[in-house]
């Protein structure tokens, strides 16, 4: 263990000034506790490098381990870039929720206001809304590989029919949360991703995040591993900026976490923004539905969040239940967001009522029930959060 603690790094931010070498973190119970189960976590599941952020009231602090490529032994560091996937879409949500914010988005309105070209086809009765609680009648996990661009996509939509009652039924979807991402777009006038940089990214001070990495950043790209531990990346696809296409740091993503536990200094309009995307809209079981977040009350069980966490929650329908008026967000909750592509996994946990939160990137695509399991772990072991 101790030679395999060699590799890590730690880098301190926010509430803590300096910098320190991994023997001098003022943290010592945080380190002693992120340290072996990550470990366990890396070796049980063949993971060549991971970043992991820690957020709470007196910092952030950011554990590198690993290798950023398992071939040319790259260590993982601050400027490592890992590809988030799924964890894109609460940024899209974000975007939206502002564009509520502002006025300029009617979450309940259909679908069809904003994108005249689907007037007459099902988003007539879809709104916003469904689309960003995965309600919106049955909506595909992927694109279908017919759809090649715009005009495909739109005519895809055009034809589609629901195959689950709209607002009843919970189906998780990147075409959903995708068309979310268009529609704010045109609700502003611009386009998806200068938007999000402008209006998100930058007041959030998330310079690492990117859709497309440049030339000048590729050595510090990690390399992805599938389950069958080859190298992967994943490759451009129409809906991937607004669903699935964000490469980004630990401490980026940290900067949201913040943002969501009122510790950071945001913008007002942006904070209410970031702060609705947590309403409760539907119970799907022991779940609630946020605004792309998912969130359970506390004290809760390790099995009630696999559950939750599982596969048959992303792939299958379930039955939503809706909440009128839409819940406030809650404090006494732990809300949390899995994502990831062929090589890669991340996992974002966040318990407001402690200002603690927990960022997971990893570069290799391993089951949610191991990213959750890991989580509850840790935070038990800060003795930060209850259980039953």
């Amino acid at each position: 263990m101790k030679g395999w603690l060699l590799g890590v790094s730690l880098t301190l931010l926010g509430g803590w000034n300096v910098a320190l070498a991994q023997d001098d973190a003022p943290d010592r119970q945080a380190r002693e506790v992120l340290d072996p189960i990550i470990a366990s976590l890396m070796e049980t599941q063949q993971i060549p490098g991971m970043a992991v952020a820690l957020v709470g009231p007196k910092g952030t602090t950011v554990a590198h381990y690993g290798d950023a490529n398992r071939e040319t032994g790259t260590p993982v560091d601050d400027d490592t870039l890992f590809e988030i996937g799924s964890l894109s879409k609460t940024l899209t949500a974000t975007l939206a929720s502002l564009a509520a914010v502002e006025g300029e988005l009617d979450l309940e309105a259909p679908v069809s206001r904003y994108l005249p070209e689907l007037e007459g086809s099902a988003f007539d009765r879809i709104d916003g809304l469904n689309l960003g609680t995965h309600t919106g009648g049955g909506l595909p996990l992927f694109v279908p590989d017919e759809v090649t661009d715009r005009a495909s996509l739109i005519a895809w939509y055009r034809d589609w029919q629901p195959s689950e009652p709209i607002g009843e039924s919970r189906t998780y979807s990147n075409l959903g949360i995708g068309l979310l991402g268009l529609e704010t777009a045109a609700s502003l006038d611009g386009e998806f991703v200068p938007t999000m940089r402008t209006k998100v990214l930058a007041p959030l001070g998330m310079r690492d995040t990117l859709y497309d990495v440049p030339g000048a950043r590729m050595a510090h790209y990690a390399m992805g591993e599938d389950t069958e531990g080859q190298p992967t990346r994943v490759s451009p696809g129409v809906l991937d900026d607004e669903a699935y296409g964000i490469k980004t740091t630990a401490a980026d993503l940290a900067g949201l976490v913040r943002a969501n536990l009122h510790l950071a200094d945001v913008d007002a309009e942006l904070q209410q923004a970031i702060d609705a995307t947590r309403q409760g809209h539907y119970r799907i079981g022991d779940m609630t539905q946020a605004l792309i977040w998912e969130q359970y009350p506390l004290p809760v069980a390790l099995d009630t969040l696999l559950a939750g966490n599982g596969y048959d929650m992303i792939l299958e329908p379930n039955a939503a239940e809706a909440i009128v008026p839409p819940q406030a967000p809650r404090d006494d909750v732990w809300v949390n967001k899995t994502g990831s592509t062929n090589g890669f996994g991340g996992y974002i946990v966040m318990l407001p009522g402690e200002h603690t939160g927990l960022v997971m990137l990893a570069n290799k695509n391993y089951p949610n029930g191991a990213r959750v399991e890991a989580a509850y772990r840790i935070l038990s072991g800060l003795e930060v959060l209850d259980t039953p």
